[in-house]
């Protein structure tokens, strides 16, 4: 499997303007969250929290610009889906906005999450069309 870690780090430092000093929140399976935690960590962020399910969101969400969500691919272990609702319950009073990525092969974050003021989401289809789109790039 293509390994697009590396690629995600960097829209996310585009879409923030870079990751030094800021947080992030990693949700899914240790054996997902390990090569960003890794990458984040290198970026100089200021916090890198790690969970397996989105349970404690609603307390972590203020601290963190970034959430990435990284279900397991093939249904072992616990699937979840982040609603818009707890989303807007996590950034009630918001300042700074929050980029989420969903990198399951199904949403793992409900899509009207996205219509939120504070949130930025991109999708598992947006995330194909802009990698997509870059390996093109890349190609010619």
């Amino acid at each position: 499997m293509y390994d697009i870690a590396p690629e995600v780090v960097t829209i996310a430092e585009a879409c923030l303007g870079g990751l030094r000093g800021r947080s992030a929140l990693l949700i899914g399976p240790d054996e997902r969250r390990g090569p960003y935690a890794y990458l984040l960590r290198n970026a100089q962020m200021r916090q890198v929290y790690q969970e397996d399910t989105p349970l404690h969101i609603v307390s972590l969400l203020p601290t963190v610009e970034l959430l990435i969500s990284l279900p397991s691919p093939d249904g072992s272990g616990s699937r979840f889906q982040l609603s818009a609702a707890a989303l807007a319950t996590a950034c009630d009073g918001r300042r700074n906005p929050l980029v989420i990525f969903d990198l399951s092969p199904t949403a793992s974050v409900e899509e009207l999450a996205g219509l939120l003021p504070a949130v930025c989401l991109y999708t598992p289809d947006d995330l194909r069309r802009i990698l997509i789109r870059n390996r093109e790039m890349k190609a010619s």
